[in-house]
C-alpha cells in the first residue's frame, strides 16, 4: 500500500519535487533553473520572429551603424515566475561601470553583443538585475549565472526595456 501511495504522490508532484522516503527529509531545489526560452509564454517565440521580420523589412538592418535600432516592444511574461527564486545564465551589460569594476544594476542578456546597435532582444528576453551590495565583475564577455528572486515587472531604461527584474542573491561563473 505504501508503494502505491508513493507512486500516486509522484504522479502529482510538480517537476523537480522529491518525495520523502522512509525517514528522509523532502528535498526541494534551492532555485528553478531557467533557460531563456522559459521566459516566453506559449506562442511568444513565433510572435517575436514575425515582429522581427516585419521590422527588418521596414527599416533594414545596419549592424555597424551608430544609430540605435528599435527594440521590439513585447512585454508578455510567464506570470508563474513572479516571486520565484531562479537561476539563469547570460552576460552582464552594466549601466555604470566604475574603475573598481563594481556594479549594482545591470542587464542580463542572452548572448554576447546584445546591444542597441543591432536590434536588442525583446523585453521578455532581457532581465534587469539589481543588488543592494555592489558586486565586482571580472570580465564583461564572460558568461555568468545569476540567482535571485524573479519579478514580472517592467523596467524601461536606456540600454533596453525589460519585462523581468531580478533581485540578485548570487552571481557565479557559468559552468556547462
Amino acid at each position: 500500500m505504501r508503494s502505491l501511495i508513493a507512486a500516486l504522490a509522484l504522479a502529482v508532484l510538480p517537476a523537480g519535487s522529491a518525495l520523502a522516503q522512509d525517514g528522509e527529509e523532502q528535498s526541494t531545489p534551492a532555485f528553478i533553473d531557467l533557460a531563456w526560452a522559459d521566459l516566453l509564454p506559449e506562442g511568444e517565440a513565433e510572435r517575436i520572429n514575425q515582429l522581427m521580420q516585419i521590422q527588418s523589412l521596414q527599416q533594414g538592418m545596419d549592424h555597424f551603424g551608430a544609430d540605435r535600432m528599435p527594440q521590439i516592444q513585447t512585454f508578455e511574461v510567464v506570470d508563474e515566475l513572479d516571486g520565484e527564486r531562479v537561476r539563469i545564465g547570460g552576460y552582464v551589460l552594466p549601466f555604470d561601470f566604475t574603475g573598481s569594476r563594481e556594479i549594482s544594476r545591470f542587464l542580463l542578456v542572452p548572448y554576447v553583443g546584445a546591444c542597441i546597435h543591432v536590434p536588442p532582444p525583446p523585453p521578455n528576453q532581457l532581465v534587469f538585475v539589481t543588488t543592494e551590495e555592489p558586486i565586482q565583475v571580472q570580465g564583461l564577455w564572460d558568461p555568468v549565472y545569476v540567482e535571485g528572486t524573479m519579478r514580472t515587472q517592467r523596467h524601461d531604461n536606456e540600454l533596453g526595456d525589460t519585462a523581468y527584474t531580478l533581485e540578485l542573491i548570487e552571481m557565479t561563473p557559468y559552468r556547462s
